[in-house]
């Protein structure tokens, strides 16, 4: 799996352990020096480590526009959850405006291409008798799912993600070209889909860039002019879970909680009756995402002031262009069945020597990891200060 884009602030650590409880995948611990440590092997960058530190302890950015001279030609890829932002074609033209005088030669809108992500989502699904699929639109359910949920992994739909389906296209057009690809990111998980700044080379896009950071900059240059725009209805849809078209076979969640609630249920064979399955980590969609300013639930309702007059089909791509071999890189187990039946039991053993509080006192999310810990050599029972408190307070009884 690719690695974490979530970078720790010393400074601004209070060592409240609150990161620690909040993360879905056992990724971060507290290290012996009092430093939460990242597990880039575990993390699937859904945020929830960041958004539950009040300190501003744990942050996430992406490149900086300084990048852009390092390239002959620039183009900037705008994500159908910023565009839903705006109330009208007009102010959309003017946001597009504003983006290329940050410096870029040309402001993309790849709505256009989640459309075509969407429509053969819904296309395969329905062609389908007897498989539940799974959307591959986030990057933080495909990381859960071969985190947590591997059972479902033949689930998952092998379609790119919008943002490389659209460079893909970019580079192609401008082949020839020093050509410079920026992707403005609407949350953390997006962040990690670019060869920089986290060195994930497998990716067509070279820079992701945080919106929670450029947006002042954006904001400096609004209403200094338009670039005229089409959007595609079918791609602003898609990164707003209510404006979905509704089947009786799609089941649609938007939230974490309600995803993992949604998996759970799939692996155990009780959504037989869905042939799609379409998630959605952030409350209310991908307008919902964490980078972004305003209130979501306004702006479900703009898709038909931005596309009302005018609107554009989904692109017409070759198989090719939209679906992949691989989606996500899935680190295989090694070990022989015996190996790790060997390695459960070992950990099962320690499990039953620890107090089961939880407490992450010793710096791990749960007694379970920290058994894990212990088992592979990184941790001793010694570390356990529940245990060490009732070792002590025993020999001042005695």
């Amino acid at each position: 799996m690719n690695g974490s884009v979530v970078t720790y602030t010393l400074e601004h650590c209070v060592r409240c352990m609150k990161c620690i409880k909040a993360c879905p995948t056992s990724a971060l611990r507290m290290s012996s020096k009092n430093r939460i440590v990242v597990d880039d092997n575990r993390c699937i960058n859904c945020g929830n480590c960041i958004r539950s530190c009040h300190n501003r302890g744990l942050l996430a950015h992406g490149s900086t526009l300084a990048d852009i001279e390092n390239y002959e030609y620039t183009v900037c890829m705008v994500p159908g959850a910023l565009i839903s932002h705006c109330s009208s074609l007009e102010e959309a033209e003017d946001l597009f405006h504003a983006i290329r005088m940050l410096g870029f030669d040309e402001v993309v809108d790849i709505t256009e291409y989640s459309g075509v992500a969407l429509k053969e989502a819904q296309l395969l699904a329905g062609s389908s008798d007897d498989m539940t699929y799974i959307s591959s639109f986030c990057p933080v359910i495909n990381r859960l799912i071969v985190s947590k949920y591997q059972g479902l992994l033949d689930s998952l739909l092998p379609i790119n993600y919008e943002s490389e389906i659209a460079a893909r296209q970019i580079r192609k057009r401008l082949a020839g070209k020093n050509v410079g690809i920026f992707n403005l990111c609407e949350c953390e998980a997006k962040l990690s889909i670019a060869k920089y700044p986290y060195q994930h080379m497998e990716f067509e896009c070279d820079h992701s860039l945080a919106l929670a950071d450029i947006f002042p900059l954006i904001r400096k240059n609004m209403h200094q002019g338009r670039d005229e725009v089409i959007f595609s209805k079918k791609g602003l849809q898609m990164c707003n879970p209510v404006r979905i078209v509704k089947d009786d076979d799609y089941l649609i969640a938007d939230g974490f909680d309600k995803v993992c609630s949604v998996l759970d249920m799939a692996e155990f064979g009780l959504l037989n009756t869905f042939r799609l399955l379409i998630l959605y980590p952030c409350f209310n969609g991908c307008i919902g995402g964490h980078m972004l300013w305003g209130n979501s639930f306004l702006m479900q309702n703009n898709i038909d002031a931005l596309t009302g007059s005018k609107s554009k089909q989904s692109a017409k791509l070759d198989a090719d262009d939209v679906y992949v071999d691989q989606l996500i890189k899935v680190n295989k187990d090694t070990r022989t069945f015996l190996e790790r039946t060997k390695f459960f039991s070992n950990v099962n053993k320690q499990l039953e020597m620890l107090p089961g509080y939880d407490c992450s006192a010793c710096g791990m999310q749960t007694c379970r990891i920290m058994a894990e810990a212990i088992v592979n050599g990184e941790k001793t029972i010694d570390d356990c200060r529940v245990l060490a408190a009732l070792k002590e307070k025993s020999n001042e009884n005695q």
